[in-house]
């Protein structure tokens, strides 16, 4: 297998998606906190398909009746079962469903495409661009997906962002093989990638949050709720301190106001009913890539300092990157479900550390007075 010519450039890849050094993480701890520690049993999910042999990213998605889909960035397919990555396809984009809430007790099935008999990403664009996968919700009987789009580019990275796509599939209960895919006319505004965190249903209205190409802001877009279940993404609306509603920014230069700073591609955002706010989980900054927690009484903010609450093993090993911290509120078998990704600066270490570049998956619970948080 020959080396890809953007894929490794790990370090780069790293700070592209965990955004900057933050001073904010692990600052004054709450009155209460998270506690968690790693979930062999559960990770052992990833390893159940010999032909699928890692893939980061690892963002979740409730497709209800005991489904859940996962979707991954570059991903290693081994159609010959060698259990080599030497011998594996890089491909782009993989995905899988996975059948019943506790993945200690579940099943797997891995999907991606093929052409001229070689594995393909799942979202295929062919040529130069190739999509990341960002964020997905189920909106009725049919499944919306958010995915980033980047190209290849004359830079340090051998890539660059370049905006957001939706894919729109309306039989999402049927194998995967059998889904009807159809891209969704995506409107680009200044650089942002829609689609980053987690899409939320409220209030009326679709919530997404937006990432910032360049410096890490976050925002958040809307649609509403009748307009996103019929597929139609043509009239966003973005927040804004100074509007009422939602801002059009296809009228003028105005641009919208950040929800929270410091952010990244790779976060996810849940409402917990025990605290009664929103509760936003992702990795630390390069020097501490810890996972870490932060709270919101709305989604557009105030949103607290970020806290660390677990660091994990492999953190400080040579060539080591940690990121893509995320929570994963439908799984069971545990009161919460976390997850974060191993990669490597050293392209000669992946193919033979077969222990790198699977999802990791810890089991915690919230510990202490959430009362406190919530005055």
């Amino acid at each position: 297998m020959t080396k890809p010519r953007n894929f490794f450039f790990v370090f780069f890849l790293f700070v592209f998606l965990s955004g900057p050094f933050s001073a904010g993480f692990c600052a004054d701890a709450p009155a209460w906190g998270i506690q968690a520690e790693p979930w062999p049993e559960a990770g052992a999910i990833f390893h159940s398909d010999p032909r699928w042999l890692g893939g980061d990213g690892a963002t979740s998605v409730d497709l209800g009746d005991g489904r859940v889909l996962w979707m991954f960035g570059d991903s290693f397919v081994d159609p010959a079962r060698t259990g080599t990555r030497s011998s594996s396809a890089l491909v782009r984009n993989t995905i899988a469903v996975q059948t019943g809430y506790d993945p200690t007790a579940a099943s797997m099935q891995f999907a991606w495409k093929t052409k001229a008999g070689r594995p393909v990403a799942f979202f295929d664009k062919g040529g130069d661009t190739w999509y990341w996968p960002a964020s997905g919700i189920l909106l009725g009987k049919r499944l919306l997906v958010f995915l980033m789009v980047v190209r290849a580019a004359d830079n340090a990275l051998g890539f660059e962002a370049d905006g957001w796509k939706a894919a729109w599939i309306d039989n999402p209960r049927d194998a995967p093989d059998r889904w009807n895919l159809t891209w969704l006319i995506s409107p680009q505004q200044q650089g942002f990638v829609v689609g980053a965190g987690t899409p939320m249903l409220e209030n009326g209205f679709l919530q997404v949050f937006a990432a910032d190409g360049g410096n890490r802001d976050v925002y958040m877009v809307r649609w509403p709720e009748a307009a996103a279940r019929a597929g139609t993404l043509t009239s966003p609306q973005w927040w804004a301190e100074s509007t009422a509603g939602g801002m059009d920014m296809r009228k003028g230069k105005a641009r919208p106001t950040p929800v929270f700073k410091e952010g990244q591609m790779e976060f996810t955002v849940e409402y917990h009913p025990r605290m009664q706010r929103y509760l936003r989980v992702q990795t630390g900054d390069f020097l501490n890539p810890c996972l870490a927690f932060s709270t919101a009484p709305a989604l557009t903010g105030p949103w607290s300092s970020a806290t660390c609450f677990f660091s994990p093993p492999e953190q400080g090993g040579p060539d080591l990157l940690i990121y893509a911290g995320k929570s994963h509120p439908m799984l069971t078998g545990a009161d919460m479900v976390f997850s974060y990704v191993v990669n490597t600066t050293d392209f000669d270490r992946i193919f033979s550390d077969m222990a790198l570049y699977f999802p990791v998956l810890l089991k915690g619970r919230i510990t202490g007075d959430t009362t406190e948080q919530r005055r």
